[in-house]
């Protein structure tokens, strides 16, 4: 079975960018499967309910190793550009998780889904034209070894506050999406050391990052 892309629409929120969907969630699967080969899994492309929407108009999770849920603000009015400049890099951000975990890599430390993260998000470039991601935005001048001192207390917990370190939970402690940045930079300084690329470290262990 392939990689099945399905639009829900019963409340008919994607009537005016349902055909745009279904063109442009082919067309990246068939992008992303130059690089990696598609997992047997649903992808399931929903409107947002009022408290997942976000800046960025579009929220992409591995739900389970068997679904990938992309959530998109069925509101705005710039949806369509929306739906053309982010849906191939986030499917291509949650595929490469599923990918990671399929190799059997571990994901429940601090550390280890700092590393995650950053390889999701270096394989998202490939499909932006190299460019950071988009949710780097407000990030890009930030320090990333700062925010990393503030997490080197928990970097070996599973149990950790993950609305803190990725979701923006208290923005005095550390701003929104920071693991996202200090994964990045991490797999970046890993990369220019060492060489390699996404696709080649997709199953290789956090703890060759250190």
């Amino acid at each position: 079975m392939d990689t099945k892309l399905n639009v829900l629409n019963a409340s008919s929120k994607f009537d005016s960018v349902f055909d745009l969907l279904v063109k442009k969630g082919q067309e990246a699967l068939g992008e992303i499967s130059a690089y990696l080969k598609l997992p047997q899994v649903d992808i399931v492309l929903s409107p947002a309910p009022k408290e997942y929407k976000s800046d960025s108009g579009i929220l992409g999770c591995v739900t389970s190793p068997y679904v990938i849920d992309i959530l998109l603000d069925a509101d705005r009015k710039d949806l369509p550009e929306v739906i053309r400049n982010e849906l191939t890099s986030v499917i291509a951000h949650e595929i490469h998780h599923l990918v990671r975990s399929s190799l059997g890599v571990q994901e429940e430390t601090l550390f280890q889904v700092l590393i995650s993260e950053g390889l999701a998000c270096h394989f998202e470039t490939y499909f932006n034209g190299n460019k950071l991601p988009n949710i780097f935005e407000e990030l890009k001048d930030v320090e990333w070894l700062k925010l990393y001192d503030l997490m080197v207390s928990d970097l070996g917990y599973s149990n950790f506050d993950y609305p803190l370190y990725f979701g923006g939970k208290d923005k005095t402690k550390l701003p929104n999406r920071a693991g996202y940045w200090v994964g990045y930079n991490l797999v970046s300084t890993y990369i220019k050391k060492y060489g390699g690329y996404a696709v080649t470290l997709a199953g290789s262990p956090a703890e060759d990052f250190e």
